[in-house]
Formats: structure tokens, C-alpha cells, sequence
């Protein structure tokens, strides 16, 4: 019984784990600021 609790716990901290890798890799990949920037809308000069 206490082999299944230890699996059952390493493997949820395993997880929390990758999770917490995956989000903090991505967090460093993309630029937050910019969901904070709007592009301007080029106006078509043939109109």
C-alpha cells in the first residue's frame, strides 16, 4: 500500500513538475508586452 501511495506521489510531483517547465520555458520564449501592442491599420494608398 505505501509502494502505491509513493508511486502515486512521484508521479504528481513528476507532472507538477513539467508543467511548471513548460509554462516557465514558454513564458521566456514570448514577449508579453507584446499582447499590450495594437498594430496600426495600413491604409490601402490605392484608395
Amino acid at each position: 500500500m505505501a509502494l502505491m501511495w509513493a508511486i502515486t506521489i512521484g508521479f504528481m510531483v513528476s507532472l507538477g513538475l513539467a508543467g511548471f517547465m513548460l509554462v516557465h520555458f514558454l513564458k521566456g520564449a514570448m514577449d508579453s508586452r507584446d499582447s499590450t501592442t495594437v498594430d496600426r491599420i495600413q491604409s490601402d494608398p490605392e484608395e
